[in-house]
């Protein structure tokens, strides 16, 4: 019997005792392997939740943050059920299908899917998306590098605030420790390393957290690059990582600025990181995450100021371009990730990255929609930058994808 519905992120299944967590001494008391309810998860949870053996949450949406690294963990995830917290008792059995966001009562015998794929080498790159050092060595082989570098995780275990780390002389060393790990087993692959883009919701959690403000829809506050430039120490710890690692060799970095709204912040950070003594397109390539429609409509201004290469979150751009807070779950069938709208301004740009011969990628959950994926490859994008489980199913779908358009072009010309 179906107890509850959500959104499933993930092909695991998941059998288990429900564990409720309300407060922080809940999530201490996990054994591992609970199927963990929580009306909503962040990413200072995240230490505790990949030892359990399945979560589901009454919040978020199949972009949200946790629901992406948990995929990386193989920990079965269903969100946005509304109300589990009230539905669901502790201790009874469920079973999660991370797959169709069903949660049955007591134990049912399903399957994961599991597929044992030949290993295609498209002309489009195929890079991964990384939150964790520890599964780098394991993708590595199978990724033509990552594409997006989300180092917020490395800090979120600390427990501290970026703050309390910076004021304790830790947070630069800390970086570079859990980058260095990432770079060294994707060498000589391209890792863009993405700079903090914590909403204020997710730090307040966070030893030193009531620092931030409280907002009521952080997504669309004080984040990305915007945030670090009010803080510039902030800004320049995170470059003098990144300094750290090419003085010792690893010249496969590249910096990605997040969320940018302005072209003024993507030359403001590029002065903070030439005082640290980095050359901006000199020692290392640079380039923006496109998730705002104001970076579409003047991308000519940052060709202008140069740029290396350009990723596209398309989840961020659609709720910027919708109006549809994309973890609200009231909303959430307005979030159309392929809606004519935004599709337009992903093809625009990767048009003039064409034109202008820069890298173009798809990250974050589009690059895991094997529709959005074959239309991007028809399109020209450069690269495709999927979750880690999906790496070799990406392989063989770009390869199919590119034979299609061989198919096409060569039609045309007969006709």
């Amino acid at each position: 019997m179906i107890l509850i519905r959500g959104i499933g992120t993930n092909p695991y299944i998941g059998v288990g005792k429900v564990k409720k967590i309300v407060t922080l001494e809940d999530l201490l008391e996990l054994d591992g392997g609970e199927i963990v309810v929580v009306s909503k998860a962040s990413r200072d949870m995240l230490s505790h939740l990949q030892k359990a053996g399945g979560v589901i949450t009454d919040y978020g949406g199949i972009t949200s943050h946790v629901a992406i690294v948990l995929r990386e963990f193989g920990v079965p995830c269903v969100v946005g059920t509304g109300k589990a917290t009230l539905v669901l008792e502790d201790d009874e059995i469920v079973t999660l299908d991370g797959k169709t966001g069903n949660i049955y009562q007591g134990f049912m015998e399903l399957e994961e899917e599991k597929e044992f794929l030949e290993i295609f080498n498209p002309s489009t790159r195929i890079k991964v998306n990384l939150n964790v050092p520890e599964i780098a060595g394991r993708v590595a082989p199978y990724a033509d590098g990552v594409g997006s570098l989300r180092i917020e995780n490395i800090i979120i275990r600390t427990g501290k605030h970026p703050q309390v780390l910076l004021d304790e002389g830790e947070l630069t060393d800390i970086l570079t420790d859990g980058v260095r790990e990432i770079v060294d087993a994707f060498y000589p692959k391209s890792v863009f390393f993405r700079t903090f883009d914590i909403p204020t919701d997710e730090l307040r959690h966070l030893e030193g957290g009531e620092i931030e403000p409280f907002e009521h829809n952080p997504l669309l506050g004080s984040r990305g690059i915007t945030k670090d430039l009010n803080n510039p120490p902030i800004l320049e710890a995170q470059f003098n990582a990144v300094k750290n690692l090419l003085d010792e060799g690893y010249s496969n970095l590249a910096l990605k600025i997040p969320y940018v709204r302005d072209i003024s912040e993507y030359v403001k950070s590029k002065k903070i990181l030439k005082k640290c003594g980095v050359r901006p397109h000199q020692d290392l390539k640079v380039g923006v995450s496109v998730e705002t429609p104001s970076v579409v409509f003047t991308f000519d201004e940052f060709l202008k100021e140069g740029l290396d290469f350009i990723t596209l979150g398309m989840s961020d751009l659609t709720m910027c371009s919708l109006a549809v807070d994309r973890r609200g779950v009231n909303v959430s069938k307005h979030f159309q990730i392929t809606h004519p709208a935004v599709m337009a301004m992903v093809k625009m740009v990767i048009d003039q990255c064409n034109q202008a011969d820069i890298e173009s990628c798809i990250t974050g959950y589009a690059a895991s929609d094997p529709r959005i994926v074959r239309k991007l490859v028809h399109w020209g994008i450069s690269s495709i930058s999927t979750n880690p489980d999906q790496i070799l199913k990406m392989r063989r779908l770009v390869n199919i994808a590119e034979d299609e358009l061989l198919l096409s072009n060569f039609t045309e010309r007969n006709i």
